[in-house]
């Protein structure tokens, strides 16, 4: 559910005002408790456009149609499901004692990078590391929080002389697995595994390519739908809402490993100057 908002948020804060589909994410963002109740007659008239845009937004937000985001919507109004979806804390406790909440959230990061040192495969991130390093089209795939730590890497990456693409946009995610090719390497961050139901249509896409395929993730399940020629495991445990932590610790130890694989020293570097 969550992957909805964020997909609105990207939309928000990248498309131009003048763009259709922006109008729709803004009715959305301010009247996301309608939307359960409203015919997609009604949601269209709202947003100026035709039924059939909306049925097209919908499908560009990962639902069927407007009859399945619907449903989505409806199931959260919940306010446990929404505290749920943010950390593992207990709601009594943050509300009564948010220094003993921060405590304990404290404790759980600190248990989620712990594992850092025995789950890291290194001789297997070594791997994907010169994957990265010699390959001229390297790409980055998921959603939410997973994209923001892709284009963290891809920063460092670009900082070392290495350019990667890590699109947001999960439109521009599905024509760029489109293009992949055998030579090409995709990267997909899935925590949770999550990426094979929301994200199916990319997967195909990239497993048609014949392409290298890298999934970064924290469950131990055997597969993402399709065959990956490496899996990386950053966390050893999805019970809590840590994992990103571990996620974001791996990113920067994989930067920093490809500089010390890559790029020369200073001591080179001067010889070279003199």
């Amino acid at each position: 559910m969550k992957n909805l908002f964020y997909r609105l948020m990207i939309y928000l804060d990248t498309a131009s005002e003048t763009d259709t589909n922006y109008f729709i994410a803004l009715f959305m963002a301010n009247n996301f408790y309608r939307i359960p109740d409203m015919r997609i007659s009604e949601l269209a008239e709202e947003c100026f456009v035709s039924p059939a845009t909306i049925s097209r937004f919908c499908r560009a937000l990962g639902y069927e149609n407007f009859a399945h985001l619907k449903q989505e919507c409806n199931s959260f109004h919940s306010n446990n499901k929404k505290f749920n979806n943010l950390i593992n804390i207990d709601l009594e406790c943050m509300a009564h004692s948010p220094e003993k909440a921060t405590e304990e959230f404290a404790q759980q990061i600190i248990e989620s990078t712990k594992e850092i040192s025995k789950i890291l495969d290194w001789k297997i991130l070594d791997e994907v590391l010169h994957l990265i390093h010699d390959h001229e089209e390297v790409a980055f795939f998921g959603t939410q929080f997973s994209t923001s730590a892709a284009i963290l890497l891809q920063t460092d990456l670009l900082m070392l002389e290495k350019f990667t693409i890590a699109y947001m946009d999960s439109e521009r995610q599905l024509e760029c697995a489109k293009q992949m090719t055998k030579d090409s390497v995709a990267i997909v961050i899935s925590l949770n595994g999550n990426f094979e139901h929301v994200g199916h249509k990319v997967l195909q896409y990239l497993n048609k390519s014949k392409c290298h395929i890298v999934w970064i993730t924290s469950t131990h399940e055997d597969n993402l739908g399709i065959p990956v020629e490496y899996k990386v495991l950053v966390g050893g445990s999805l019970k809590n809402k840590t994992t990103k932590h571990a996620l974001l610790t791996a990113v920067q130890l994989m930067s920093l490993r490809y500089y010390s694989l890559f790029c020369p020293d200073l001591k080179s570097m001067k010889k070279k100057l003199v």
